[in-house]
């Protein structure tokens, strides 16, 4: 017996963190067909009523026929296939998108099927078509135009006996390698076993065309192209040629300049190629951005980022103080003092550094490994602005913390000017 079998078992796309569209399908579709097996003495359901037949001018028929199936093998193969490329194509066009594209190419894909069977063997039209998979097999014409890009991941077992091969494995092939090999299957068994075949390639067939058909409407290979740049960008950075991904990058920034995720990237990609100068440019406008647009968890983890990476990093003198303020709110002391340190020495001449150091050296008291560090900043507040209205709660702080146990940290205190 010789045979060569394979499924998928991931796509190298984004996925949601949860993708409620494509698990409640699954579960819709194994809740069916469990309760459309009969168990004697429990429970009786004629579900076969509901299969489409090609003889049948029913309208309603082909949709109700793509939630039945006719074992459990027939329902395992098509959930395998369905989850491994439902997930990501709801990320793409999202739940609804995902709901229509399922259902419209299982129901023209049943169609199609019909069409052939009363075509080919018109006596075999009042044979019943069951399953997904004129609708999974849209979801893969779909993923064709959308993800041409993308790698799939397919486990394979290869069963030659008289060459002495019994091999299994995983390999990783193209996207538009792999659709295209399991397209020309399809073609090839039903030129082989006809439409009168107990598996109905017609609506596999019929599916992936309106799954293409539909990709094709909703321009899905020009969303295929923007975004192969931004891949082409991540596996650049991964293989350390940053200089390409900071070029594809640029390229795609230019035709979608709002997309803040690929800004980032850049960022991060122009630090590892050597160029600090443009990425703190970059990183300034997109922190300022943020503190605009009132983002602030993402604001606030960008500025901090920056931070890390260049200690100069600093922004306007409006959205510093906004930045140090949302730090404290979301319970960061110790980066918030650095937040307020950083106002008082890059913006000195906006007249509120004092203020500034007075509130790090706040922050940082209210923690014991801290006080020491807090001695030391109002210290050198009281000497850098004598004229300060803020001297004499300054000074009375400092003889507080001067009385009080006090571990100083170890290291140079940051400069307020």
């Amino acid at each position: 017996m010789y045979f060569f079998y394979y499924y998928p078992i991931g796509v190298d796309v984004p996925r949601p963190r949860i993708p409620w569209m494509s698990l409640s399908l699954a579960v819709l579709m194994t809740a069916i067909f469990v309760l459309s097996v009969p168990l004697r003495g429990w429970l009786d359901v004629r579900w076969f009523s509901y299969a489409y037949r090609p003889a049948q001018t029913d309208l309603l028929h082909p949709l109700t026929a793509i939630f039945l199936h006719g074992g459990w093998a027939h329902l395992i193969g098509n959930l395998v296939y369905f989850i491994v490329f439902a997930p990501a194509l709801e990320k793409a066009v999202g739940r609804v998108g995902l709901l229509v594209v399922f259902l419209g190419t299982g129901y023209l894909g049943n169609l199609v099927q019909g069409a052939l069977v009363l075509h080919t063997s018109p006596q075999l039209g009042w044979m019943g078509v069951v399953g997904a998979s004129g609708a999974i097999s849209g979801l893969l014409g779909f993923f064709l135009l959308r993800f041409p890009y993308a790698g799939i991941r397919l486990a394979y077992w290869a069963f030659l006996p008289l060459q002495g091969v019994n091999r299994t494995g995983v390999v990783r092939l193209p996207a538009v390698v792999g659709l295209l090999l399991w397209v020309l299957l399809q073609v090839v068994l039903y030129w082989v076993q006809g439409s009168g075949a107990g598996t109905a390639y017609g609506a596999h067939l019929g599916g992936l065309v309106m799954g293409c058909f539909l990709a094709l409407s909703l321009r899905m290979p020009a969303r295929a192209r923007l975004d192969r740049m931004v891949y082409g960008a991540d596996r650049a950075r991964e293989q350390g040629n940053f200089h390409a991904a900071v070029g594809l990058l640029d390229q795609y920034l230019q035709e979608c300049p709002h997309d803040r995720r690929a800004r980032v990237e850049l960022v991060r990609a122009l630090e590892m190629q050597g160029d600090r100068g443009r990425a703190l440019r970059l990183m300034r406008e997109e922190v300022e951005g943020l503190v605009r647009e009132e983002d602030i968890e993402t604001a606030c983890d960008l500025y901090l980022e920056g931070r890390r990476s260049n200690q100069v990093f600093h922004l306007s003198a409006e959205a510093q103080r906004h930045i140090a303020f949302w730090l404290e709110k979301l319970g960061r002391p110790v980066e918030a003092a650095t937040a307020h340190l950083d106002y008082a020495r890059f913006h000195r001449h906006c007249g509120r550094a004092d203020h500034a150091m007075a509130r790090a050296a706040t922050l940082l008291a209210t923690r014991h490994d801290q006080r020491g560090r807090a001695l030391e900043i109002l210290e050198e507040t009281v000497q850098a602005f004598p004229e300060s209205a803020l001297r004499p709660l300054l000074e009375q702080e400092v003889e507080r913390l001067r009385s009080a146990p006090l571990r100083r940290p170890v290291g140079r205190p940051v400069q307020a000017g």
